[in-house]
């Protein structure tokens, strides 16, 4: 699903939700969960609620090189922007020969029937008996995080933007560099195509990859809450978002009043009272500050206001 398109230059930019990708790359974390601590709490109630079918996940994991076969072929490109049961049946309609024509198997394996039937068995239930209703409430909130990157990209530049991605993408003024197990270089002038999405699952992974002239790059979001009974900045959130005051400097700050004392004259109130609530909700993560000059600004953080319906499912629903 392309959310915004544009170019800069020589380069086009592709926003895009990718509900495929999503989808096995969470079956990547369940297969790992040792190197995915963001996921930790969610995979625990993937392994209460759906044992064995987790079991028979880990236990393919070997044959679908932990369930990236499909993201990571160089024909990926063909069903990126598919719905997942569009995808499925893009693969029921393939036979063997093109499977393994396809996917991209650990060490050059070839697979036999069984082997792909299974794999597409096992992705079909996992669809059907978790993500899809994972994915109804994902959906939207990545949409919304898309769709505040893609502005700020716009704003910035799609190089500025990738600087930002993760802290082993290095962006020089010629190339772009990942850090992997060696140094990967790709010059600038050669990538006509850049496509950027989002992920839940990616954390901790960089996911930079070259096809041809095109770059795909995921930005991970973290989701993961606290463990315990019901997370204590889930709590700090309601109770910053439970007072009228509150609610009226948030109306504010999505109108562009951004300094303490604009905000004390705009509601008619003290600036030490409009600074109290500020720290509330600062301490909740509804609002960011940044210095600029003699004052400070403050900015209300609309992504955690559209996570709430998901974390309100993982939170009170597991």
């Amino acid at each position: 699903m392309i959310v915004d398109q544009f170019c800069e230059g020589d380069t086009e930019v592709i926003f895009s939700y990718l509900p495929v990708w999503e989808m096995f790359f969470s079956m990547h974390v369940l297969a790992n969960p040792e190197h995915h601590t963001s996921r930790r709490k969610w995979t625990e109630s993937k392994e209460k609620s759906f044992p064995e079918l987790v079991k028979e996940i880990r236990r393919l994991g070997e044959l679908t090189d932990s369930w990236i076969l499909i993201i990571d072929s160089a024909r990926w490109s063909e069903i990126r922007q598919m719905e997942i049961d569009e995808m499925l049946s893009f693969f029921r309609k393939m036979n063997i020969y093109q499977w393994n024509g396809w996917v991209k198997c650990p060490a050059g394996k070839v697979m036999n029937i069984d082997e792909r039937d299974r794999i597409l068995e096992v992705t079909k239930q996992y669809y059907d008996m978790v993500f899809r209703k994972e994915e109804g409430l994902l959906r939207p909130y990545l949409l919304r995080i898309l769709r505040s990157e893609k502005e700020q990209c716009r704003q910035e530049g799609i190089w500025n933007w990738c600087k930002r991605i993760h802290n082993r993408l290095l962006v020089e003024e010629t190339a772009v560099i990942y850090l992997k197990n060696r140094e990967y270089r790709f010059e600038k002038k050669e990538i006509r195509t850049i496509f950027a999405t989002v992920s839940s699952f990616v954390d901790p992974h960089l996911w930079l990859y070259k096809n041809d002239d095109g770059l795909e790059v995921v930005k991970g979001v973290l989701t993961e809450q606290t463990k315990g009974g019901i997370p204590t900045d889930f709590v700090r959130i309601w109770k910053a978002l439970g007072n009228q005051a509150r609610l009226q400097i948030i109306k504010h700050l999505l109108q562009g009043v951004c300094t303490p004392q604009a905000l004390a004259r705009e509601m008619g109130i003290s600036e030490a009272a409009v600074s109290r609530h500020l720290k509330i909700m600062s301490e909740a993560g509804l609002v960011g500050k940044r210095r600029k000059g003699l004052y400070t600004e403050y900015e209300f953080r609309q992504e955690v206001i559209d996570y709430i319906p998901y974390t309100f499912y993982e939170t009170m629903m597991r």
